[in-house]
């Protein structure tokens, strides 16, 4: 019995079954590659993730704090010396009999109010003209155009050819020099620092300038016209109290004048008016006394005009600074190196954010999900040993076999020791790179294909010949030299091995090799010269090369009957070899290596450390499942390995590793 679907289920399955009958093949490869892709990232960034991107991009550092360490010697050295003079001004709450009535209950912020309103006096541009006009400062060319450093000096010359400059208008002699006070004035009054001396009633009075000596004359001078301000506000507010007194006295008198016309004048018409004329006394009894009080009043303010005195004084004053305020070097430094350090590490930040090739095993599985096959350094002629390396020979079971040498026999033995060290010593001069792996066997770059050739055993134990292809994503990845490396090592190891130099359009092995022109792959495809005429022999690892030819045509891959032959000949091979290593083309570049994926047996992809985008690999890989399946793994060709660790976390394999004495 079937049964019952979900409504939503029955009709997916249909439009699936729809797709099929009219030949549709679904697959979600981008599925595939955002799975990749969030596997990727799934890793939370750690600290030792930070400490090694700190490591790696430790020269932008250090090169911005050096820069950051000369700009700030520079600018040290190049700014003019800039002096410090200050002086103390104390002011006195003396206040009169009415303002301590008033204020008895709140004390504290009337004096805190008076105390700022004294200190505005002293941030006032009057008092600051007051000053300029003491110590002729709108006629001192170092007060209104002091020297400045050598970076001010560049910003200001930016500024000046950026801005333009507005029309002067037409002054007379008197405007010009009221301009120029009211210019410095103003100057003045910006770099004029007053600030108040804790909770005291002092004030400090501070400047810095260029001249020490003008420094100090101008906070002094300040000192000085600030009483003198205050004493001449008093002088001017008792001139003042007493007019209006003078003013006062002369009413009352004029009206105790009045009320004595008006007693007079009703005692004369009607002297039983009692209470009136009484009114009239007790008025004019008011008006006396207020006028005897007004006039001693007056008495006091007039003793107080002749002899002024201020509110304050003066506690220190400014001598001459001998040494300079500023520049301050430890300053100027820390200011430099920390602006410097930031943008070193906005550099980095922006570095890391390029960093978008493989650099480590683990990037190379969270991002396309295939085995790690070890990384291959780059190679360094200069570690090239000049001796040959030891001959391995069979292994001897048998004593008695072994003892019954012959003097012939350690002739033959001889010469093929000297046979070997002549081949040795060509395969050294024509191409060592191709070489590496017999040539250097010790080497890590050796080490790592020996891991690959295990790894291919591991997975194809029960196959009588392997078909095994090199290949990269791009173009000048180094997979024709690992693909040569690995074929003379096995080659070497006395396995039949043919190298077939399928990149049809980029081979570049025979001009590396020096081999004579030859009919080739296209050529036997083709059918015009048979495959033993085809097939080069190399002396010193006896591998056997099969070029592309001088013939290569750009599209061989869409001719069926050159299909055809292309399995028939790669039939006869795999009866004559135990091994065949193609060198294919890039995938990323080229389409024809979805016509050779029949003919092999495992494919492992060369990615250049640190140049292989990850993103076009993990595209590439979920897009193209046949390829993907034959893909053993990846190699990571062209390792520094003295900076591998610096992109490894700590405990990962790479963390572990140290150059040896064959890399760079």
């Amino acid at each position: 019995m079937r049964r019952n679907s979900p409504p939503g289920l029955m009709n997916e399955r249909i439009g699936f079954d729809a797709m099929k009958e009219i030949g549709l093949r679904i697959r979600d490869a981008d599925l595939e590659a955002e799975r990749l892709q969030q596997r990727a990232a799934a890793e939370a960034t750690t600290l030792g993730d930070v400490l090694a991107a700190a490591r790696r991009q430790a020269v932008p550092l250090i090169v911005s704090v050096l820069i950051g360490l000369l700009i700030g010697l520079v600018h040290y050295a190049t700014t003019p010396k800039q002096y410090y003079a200050s002086a103390t001004v104390l002011v006195d709450d003396r206040r009169s009999e009415i303002d301590q009535q008033v204020t008895a209950s709140i004390p504290f912020a009337r004096n805190d109010t008076s105390f700022l309103n004294e200190i505005q006096v002293l941030k006032s541009l009057q008092l600051a003209t007051e000053v300029v006009r003491r110590t002729d400062l709108q006629n001192s060319d170092l007060f209104l155009f002091p020297p400045s450093s050598l970076a001010r000096n560049i910003v200001s010359g930016i500024m000046g050819f950026v801005r333009s400059e507005d029309p002067v208008p037409t002054l007379t002699a008197e405007q010009q020099q009221e301009a120029r006070i009211l210019g410095a004035a103003s100057k003045l009054q910006g770099n004029i620092i007053i600030e108040r001396i804790g909770l005291s009633f002092s004030i400090n009075i501070a400047y810095v300038g260029h001249d020490p000596e003008l420094a100090s004359q101008i906070v002094n001078t300040y000192a000085e016209a600030y009483l003198a301000d205050h004493l001449n506000a008093n002088v001017e507010s008792t001139e003042q109290t007493a007019e209006w007194m003078v003013r006062r006295l002369a009413e009352l008198e004029q009206r105790a004048a009045e009320i004595q016309a008006e007693a007079a004048a009703l005692r004369q018409s009607d002297p039983t008016q009692v209470a009136q004329l009484r009114q009239l006394a007790q008025q004019e009894s008011t008006l006396n006394s207020l006028y005897q009080t007004i006039a001693a009043r007056y008495q006091e303010v007039s003793i107080q005009g002749s002899f002024p005195v201020t509110n304050g004084r003066i506690l220190t004053r400014s001598p001459v600074p001998e040494n300079p305020a500023l520049p301050k070097l430890s300053r100027t430094l820390a200011v430099t190196i920390l602006l410097s350090l930031m943008i070193g590490f906005a550099i980095a930040v922006l570095r890391e954010m390029r960093e978008q090739a493989f650099r480590v095993s683990t990037e190379v599985y969270n991002h396309t999900g295939k085995s790690f096959l070890g990384h291959l350094p780059r190679i360094d002629l200069q570690n090239l040993s000049d001796k040959p390396p030891p001959e391995t020979s069979a292994i001897v079971l048998n004593e008695q076999a072994h003892s019954g040498g012959s003097p012939e026999g350690d002739d033959a033995a001889s010469s093929n020791a000297s046979s070997f060290e002549a081949e040795w010593r060509e395969a050294k001069t024509l191409s060592p790179k191709l070489f590496w792996s017999v040539l250097m066997p010790q080497s890590t770059f050796s080490g790592t294909l020996r891991n690959i050739h295990s790894t291919i055993g591991l997975k194809f134990e029960d196959s009588l010949c392997n078909v095994v292809a090199f290949t990269s994503m791009l173009p000048d990845e180094g997979k024709t030299t690992v693909a040569m490396n690995y074929a003379n090592m096995l080659s070497k190891s006395g396995a039949r091995v043919l190298l077939m130099d399928a990149d049809i359009r980029g081979s570049s092995l025979s001009k590396s090799l020096r081999l004579p022109e030859s009919p080739g792959i296209v050529d036997v495809l083709r059918g015009r010269a048979p495959l033993p005429n085809a097939i080069h022999v190399l002396p010193f690892t006896n591998l056997h090369i099969l070029l592309p030819g001088s013939d290569r045509e750009q599209s061989v891959a869409g001719d069926i009957l050159y299909q055809q032959n292309a399995r028939a000949l790669m039939a006869e091979l795999r009866n004559h070899y135990d091994c065949i290593v193609l060198d294919m083309p890039p995938l990323g570049k080229s389409a024809e290596a979805k016509a050779m994926i029949a003919h092999i047996d495992q494919i492992v992809l060369v990615c250049d450390w640190g140049r292989t985008p990850r993103s076009l690999v993990t595209q590439y890989l979920a897009h193209e499942s046949e390829i993907a399946k034959k893909i053993i793994g990846v190699a990571l060709n062209r390792v520094d390995i003295q900076k591998l660790s610096k992109y490894a976390r700590p405990g990962w394999p790479e963390s572990y590793t140290e150059a040896d004495s064959t890399l760079v």
